[in-house]
């Protein structure tokens, strides 16, 4: 005992000694100190802000849908190539030999972004939310679902009411990514508000405390990401809609990473010194929208007619640079996409005979709502008021904020308005029913078109379990929507975006997702 007491005296002497010496300028050096490390940060400007609160189930806008994938996660993930299913949180599933009941394992040791645990509670009373929640607007793609079970924290049991042959593809979407159980009964509440609505609690590679219109997104990084921390500290997302400015801020410095390139701007970027820039192959199109409720686009021959007098070619040549390809069916080049169908080819004397048969055999006017700052779309809807004009159709264009243009088609008070769709999962079940089917929001993609007999073909698409037999519904699909033209077809995309060379692994996958799990900043 007295050795212990000897040895702790002779050190707190010495320790004073070389307090006193350091204090009279001493010969003591001070001690070293390891400066913090710089957090890495990835700043992003993207094109247009979320509309939607970051609710998977309740998201109905690209830019929210790109916040959701980076802070939730799924059972099951799309593949990166966009066409098929891969582990996620569940590393097991299997069928029961009728098909009705899927059981589903988690992986060990899942939590969410607070560090609380992750169990099949959580998946049930998520499912069950997106499935059947008032405010869902992803009902119709889990209707098949009759039950969610978690007969223990690390198995979830989906029973069917019928065998489906989507469900898996489904429970890969974005819309069907897990919450606590309590956050996500809470989402459905009428006053669950943006503040609530803007903060995440997932088990993605992120997380975000909030955000308010107008401001950047701050994306966190998720220290319980199962798959490992993340490369990035943050992820900051601010939004310019204009292309240009865009471009030059990627140029200027300003920021790391830029989406919705022009397409005559990427062979240059790609040709200065630390830049990047490419076009990825994903399952997206592009397309005018016409509202069908709106007379005389309620005639399908006036559809056709603006159909036949639009040169895609042209558009593809002088708006997309080539990098595009002819429309030939209503959903994209992916699972049973009939590459057979004709589509619309120019054919101007076909569209003057459709026009002059029509209920507008005299001509009309039309608005065409332009988001701005969309290169693209400004310059599509310019060469459709010239095409159109020779078939009779006076174009009246009229730019508008992205976010007018989204309550006009939403509320019906337009005519038309060039868009485009990118396919959220390896199936076309959601395409079909959200851009096709009618009677309730979205109203066949805000067109109004409705055609109960072309909804009873999508629900039995839906439910069909032989591959040659659901071909040859989805071929019928597909021409049944083609021949109504409720869209004026254009053109299959890729999605383009530029980089500084600093930038490591960055993509952008099939179905269009930026995952930024994957990239790192280098020097």
């Amino acid at each position: 005992m007295f050795g212990k007491y000897r040895k702790s005296f002779w050190f707190v002497t010495l320790c004073l000694v070389a307090l006193v010496l350091a204090a009279c300028g001493g010969g003591a050096a001070p001690a070293a100190t390891t400066a913090p490390a710089t957090p890495k940060v990835l700043k992003m400007a993207r094109n247009a802000e979320p509309f939607s609160p970051f609710v998977p189930w309740q998201i109905d806008d690209n830019p929210a849908l790109f916040i959701s994938v980076n802070v939730y996660d799924t059972l099951l993930r799309t593949t990166k190539d966009g066409t098929g299913v891969e582990a996620a949180l569940a590393t097991k599933w299997e069928t029961s030999a009728d098909g009705l009941t899927w059981t589903f394992t988690l992986r060990d040791g899942l939590k969410f972004s607070d560090g609380t645990p992750l169990k099949a509670s959580d998946v049930k009373a998520s499912l069950d939310m997106c499935r059947g929640g008032e405010k869902s607007s992803w009902k119709d793609s889990y209707k098949a679902i009759k039950e969610v079970q978690a007969p223990d924290d690390k198995t979830v049991k989906i029973i069917l009411s019928e065998p489906h042959a989507p469900l898996l593809s489904e429970l890969a979407m974005f819309s069907a990514a897990i919450l606590p159980a309590d956050m996500a009964k809470a989402t459905d509440a009428k006053d669950y508000n943006n503040d609530l609505a803007w903060k995440t609690k997932g088990s993605g590679p992120y997380y975000a405390d909030g955000w308010k219109k107008g401001d950047p997104i701050i994306l966190k990084r998720n220290p319980n990401y199962w798959k490992g921390t993340p490369a990035l500290d943050e992820v900051r997302i601010e939004y310019i809609p204009d292309d240009n400015t865009r471009v030059l801020k990627l140029q200027g410095g300003e920021v790391d990473v830029v989406d919705f390139v022009p397409f005559s701007q990427i062979a240059a970027l790609s040709a200065q010194a630390g830049l990047k820039a490419q076009t990825f192959t994903i399952q997206q199109t592009a397309f005018i929208i016409l509202n069908t409720e709106k007379a005389p686009l309620n005639d399908p021959k006036v559809r056709q007619a603006l159909n036949f007098a639009t040169d895609k070619d042209a558009i593809i040549k002088t708006v997309y640079f080539g990098q595009a390809k002819f429309m030939n069916s209503p959903i994209p080049q992916g699972t049973y996409w009939d590459k057979n169908l004709a589509g619309y080819g120019y054919d101007l004397a076909k569209a003057k005979t459709l026009m002059g048969e029509s209920s507008a055999a005299s001509g009309f006017k039309m608005d065409m709502q332009v988001r701005s700052g969309n290169t693209n779309f400004a310059n599509t809807a310019v060469i459709l008021k010239d095409a159109w004009a020779k078939i009779g159709v006076t174009v009246d264009i009229q730019t508008l904020e992205t976010s007018v243009v989204r309550a006009n088609y939403r509320a019906g008070n337009f005519m038309s308005t060039p868009s485009a769709w990118t396919n959220d999962m390896n199936d076309p079940t959601e395409i079909v029913n959200y851009a096709m089917r009618g009677g309730a929001s979205p109203f066949a993609y805000w067109t109004r078109y409705n055609n109960p007999d072309l909804n009873t073909k999508i629900t039995k698409a839906d439910l069909e379990q032989d591959t040659q037999k659901r071909a040859a519904l989805y071929a019928d699909i597909q021409k049944t929507y083609s021949d109504a033209a409720p869209l004026i077809f254009i053109a299959y995309l890729g999605a383009s975006a530029g980089w500084r060379d600093t930038v490591q692994g960055f993509a952008i996958d099939g179905l269009s997702y930026y995952r930024f799990e994957d990239v790192k900043l280098g020097k």
